[in-house]
């Protein structure tokens, strides 16, 4: 299900405008840095086929976003 503009828009609020990924996998240590540029970030579920609420999204650049298991799925 897609994330709603208003939904989209207190998350990058929350987020500050940066990425909220902490991944291991990804190639930052700790927070990423990345800016959220419009269009290159996603609206992230921290449970898979979780609600589309702010409690369950994260904010991730575009890059961190494709290193997620459920990235595509």
């Amino acid at each position: 299900m897609a994330v709603s503009e208003a939904t989209r828009r207190d998350l990058y609020r929350r987020a500050e405008g940066r990425c909220q990924c902490t991944m291991k996998v990804c190639d930052h240590r700790g927070r990423c840095t990345r800016g959220l540029s419009a269009g290159y970030w996603d609206a992230h579920h921290r449970r898979a086929g979780g609600p589309d609420t702010p409690s369950n999204l994260i904010a991730m650049c575009a890059t961190c976003h494709k290193n997620t298991r459920t990235y595509g799925r």
